[in-house]
């Protein structure tokens, strides 16, 4: 049976989980550069073909979605399983999240200026982050970092990807953050 087959049964089962080359190599018994070309040649494929799926490397996984043009027609037939556009007060916490991780709600609090509580509930309930253990010290405040559903939101491969700061030495002190010329982490990053 030819790899695409399979690779291609593979990426619909697993789903958002995706396929990591090393444990697709070890399916398939060849070695894990072999793994990833094999990957890449389907990738090729489907877009050669004009599929309405697409298969995209994120997180250093490979998942197979559906195209952008199709979101429209996705999201009106799934309703309610289309994610709401974040606020102003989201996109700060996620930024300060996404650059400092692990970080402490304190430590978020006090570069905001102001309580975010609500805010990493909201962010966590839509998977955009998550714990990453306690902080040592007094307390053992939770540590928050980003998921790699916040990678695939975004369209990145990995938190490395992230744009540089232009005024990274304001982070710590300036509450209204990257908002200067109301742009967000979205068109920052896109």
């Amino acid at each position: 049976m030819a790899y695409d087959r399979i690779i291609e049964s593979l990426l619909f089962v697993v789903g958002d989980d995706g396929i990591d080359p090393r444990g697709l190599s070890q399916v398939l018994e060849i070695s894990e550069a072999a793994a990833r070309e094999q990957l890449h040649a389907l990738q090729i494929t489907f877009e050669s073909e004009q599929r309405v799926l697409q298969i995209v490397e994120s997180g250093g996984v490979f998942k197979m979605v559906t195209r952008k043009e199709m979101s429209p027609y996705v999201q009106a037939y799934a309703g309610s399983l289309a994610e709401d556009s974040l606020s102003r007060a989201a996109m700060e916490t996620l930024v300060i999240i996404a650059y400092k991780q692990p970080v402490t709600r304190a430590d978020i609090e006090v570069i905001r200026g102001v309580k975010t509580e609500r805010v990493i509930h909201t962010l966590s309930a839509k998977g955009l982050i998550d714990e990453a253990g306690r902080a040592k010290g007094v307390g053992r405040a939770k540590l928050y970092k980003t998921t790699d559903h916040f990678l695939d939101h975004f369209g990145l491969n990995s938190i490395e990807e992230l744009p540089p700061l232009e005024f990274e030495e304001t982070l710590e002190a300036d509450g209204d953050l990257f908002f200067r010329n109301e742009s967000s982490l979205e068109e920052r990053i896109n």
